[in-house]
């Protein structure tokens, strides 16, 4: 997980903040297609700006697996340690 100066993470929360609140005026089924839009439309002007190069597409999948595996370390895993602790362990 990249750590941004307080400065970087203060203008990023303002947009995520917005986009937040838009998206929960949206029915929670749609949550997902938005997610995957707006994933797909920052990824694309990326590609645009940077170019159709190999370093290009392997910084984004690179980037798309290191946060998959962030998600999975810091939200996930630890809500299934809490429900391995209130119901048990499989045996």
């Amino acid at each position: 997980m990249p750590y941004l100066t307080n400065n970087d993470k203060e203008e990023i929360k303002n947009s995520v903040d917005y986009l937040s609140d838009t998206l929960e005026r949206k029915p929670i089924e749609s949550f997902v297609g938005y997610i995957n839009y707006l994933n797909f439309v920052f990824i694309k002007r990326w590609i645009k700006k940077n170019g159709k190069k190999y370093f290009v597409f392997a910084a984004i999948t690179g980037t798309l697996i290191c946060c998959i595996l962030e998600i999975y370390r810091r939200l996930i895993a630890p809500y299934e340690d809490s429900k391995i602790q209130n119901n048990g362990d499989i045996e």
